[in-house]
């Protein structure tokens, strides 16, 4: 008889065919691994370099809008009305920060109807924001207040130093005076630290700037003047600032405007009369 040790030969030969076969398997296995791990990562670098010429796109039109709104602030008017709450109108239980608020929204409001674009600063704007407005080169930076003390009148604040800021101050000043019930107090150098007439925002300021301070708010005649005549006040600073830019105001001609309120028409008749009782009031000292 043949001796069976072939028999653990045949069993050795065909574990080693089933060791190839598996060994080809995992061979072919790792292979496609390898592929899908590639394919996965060409996918992702195209994503990856399709996103960003997206953000490259939209931050250059971003840029492209800021660019062209600091442009733009070169025809803007900046309106900066107090914010002194703590200022107390004599009547009316208001406060100098509402009513120069509603001034410079109604002038605001003229202003945007004669194509003047218009920046009202925001209520809780403190006066260093404000001012650094004026480094965006605005065509004109118009504060807006109502004064308080021993005195009666309007007048004026500008930059001594600026040519510009001198002429719009008188732009303004003069229809606002024009209007007002009282003596007026004309032109101040505003510029100066330290000086009893220094106003923060006008002599931190790099673009025409004035501030206008219109009448007394804390003597009770001409407080209420104040009060009944905003749209003739609103009307008068807005011509002031159109004639300044050579910008016909809404509603007449930059002549004409800073009286036309109160020298015709019903509304203007109850002006000019409101004006004359307040003048009266004052001469006999009440």
């Amino acid at each position: 008889m043949q001796p069976t040790k072939q028999t653990p030969r045949s069993r050795n030969t065909h574990r080693r065919v089933r060791y190839d076969r598996i060994l080809a398997v995992l061979v072919i296995f790792v292979l496609l691994i390898v592929l899908l791990v590639k394919c996965c990562s060409s996918c992702s670098s195209k994503k990856a370099g399709t996103k960003p010429n997206v953000v490259q796109s939209t931050t250059s039109a971003t840029e492209g809008t800021t660019e062209e709104a600091t442009q733009n602030y070169t025809n803007t008017v900046y309106l900066s009305p107090s914010n002194q709450s703590d200022n107390l109108f004599q009547v009316g239980d208001t406060n100098e920060a509402e009513v120069c608020r509603i001034l410079a929204d109604k002038t605001a409001a003229i202003l945007q109807q004669s194509g003047v674009q218009v920046i009202v600063a925001g209520a809780d704007d403190s006066l260093q924001t404000k001012a650094a407005m004026g480094d965006n080169g605005l065509a004109a930076y118009v504060a807006i207040h109502t004064n308080q003390g021993t005195g009666v009148g309007t007048d004026c604040y500008y930059n001594s130093s600026s040519e510009q800021s001198k002429a719009l101050a008188q732009a303004v000043y003069d229809p606002v005076a024009n209007l007002t019930p009282t003596a007026d107090r004309g032109l101040l150098d505003g510029s100066q630290s330290g000086s009893d007439s220094y106003q923060y925002e006008i002599g931190n300021n790099k673009s025409p700037s004035c501030l206008i301070e219109v009448e007394f708010h804390d003597g009770p005649n001409v407080a209420q003047w104040i009060l009944d005549n905003e749209d003739n006040i609103a009307s008068a600073i807005a011509t002031g600032i159109c004639n300044y830019l050579q910008v016909t105001p809404a509603g007449g001609t930059a002549a004409a405007a800073g009286t036309t309120d109160i020298a015709s028409g019903a509304d203007g008749a109850s002006a000019a009369t409101t004006t004359n009782a307040v003048q009266n009031q004052l001469s006999a000292g009440n």
